[in-house]
């Protein structure tokens, strides 16, 4: 059966991998980002799988954006099987500034941790409360937030992302308490260390020598996504030993 996917934060190297891994795999796929030609970009690169693709522009810190963008799915297609909330990054992916940008937390001003807590955090409630509804009304569904180790062990000069990614767990199991009984899950997928596009593989502190491919990632979001007997859960796609 064909199943109803969003994907936010789909223009992303991350969420581009998952919105073709799903799309690959037959599903109708809804892609939302806050930036268009990235949508343009994997609409295109989407239009000849077996599965469907439509784009939303969307921020995830505007909720009426948000439940716009459920609402469009479920109109398209009649249903929403799954949520995968992708959308959010660190401080200088945010702002579009190079990585050795980041700040140390005493640096941190106020407008980069709201930035960073509402891209990330805000952003995942948003998607969590605007998903529930028509998956309350069929009893049915899944969402899939993703999560990050600096969640876990914290990250030095990432204090908004530290914080923002250990307060999605926090969400997430409360989530997952709260919606158990209308049969819909809520799990965090962490995808380890995964090098940007022209950056080198680094697997320092790692058990194994190699660290994860963004198809990687993707196929283990369709993984879990198939599995109907699991809630309340982080999946850590790392072989370091983080808490």
């Amino acid at each position: 059966m064909q199943r109803v996917v969003i994907v936010t934060g789909a223009g992303g190297w991350l969420g581009s991998a998952i919105v073709k891994a799903f799309v690959d795999a037959g599903d109708k796929v809804l892609v939302a980002d806050s930036h268009k030609e990235s949508l343009d970009q994997v609409v295109a690169a989407n239009n000849k799988s077996p599965g469907q693709v439509i784009a939303c522009s969307v921020d995830t810190r505007n909720y009426a954006q948000v439940e716009g963008m459920v609402k469009e799915a479920v109109k398209t297609w009649g249903r929403l099987d799954l949520m995968v909330c992708v959308a959010g990054g660190i401080l200088t992916r945010l702002k579009r500034v190079s990585r050795v940008g980041e700040k140390l937390l005493i640096d941190h001003t106020e407008e980069d941790w709201d930035l960073v807590v509402d891209s990330n955090l805000k952003g995942s409630f948003h998607c969590i409360k605007a998903a529930a509804a028509p998956m309350i009304a069929q009893k049915d569904g899944q969402i899939l937030l993703m999560g990050s180790g600096a969640g876990s062990k914290g990250s030095k000069k990432r204090a908004a992302y530290s914080a923002a990614k250990a307060g999605m767990l926090g969400l997430m199991k409360t989530a997952a308490l709260e919606l158990g009984e209308h049969n819909v899950r809520v799990n965090v997928i962490s995808p380890g260390r995964n090098p940007h596009p022209g950056e080198a593989s680094n697997p320092e502190g790692n058990i194994l020598p190699k660290t994860n491919t963004p198809p990687d990632v993707a196929a283990f979001f369709v993984h879990v996504s198939r599995m109907t007997n699991i809630s309340g859960q982080i999946f850590n796609l790392d072989s370091r030993i983080l808490f």
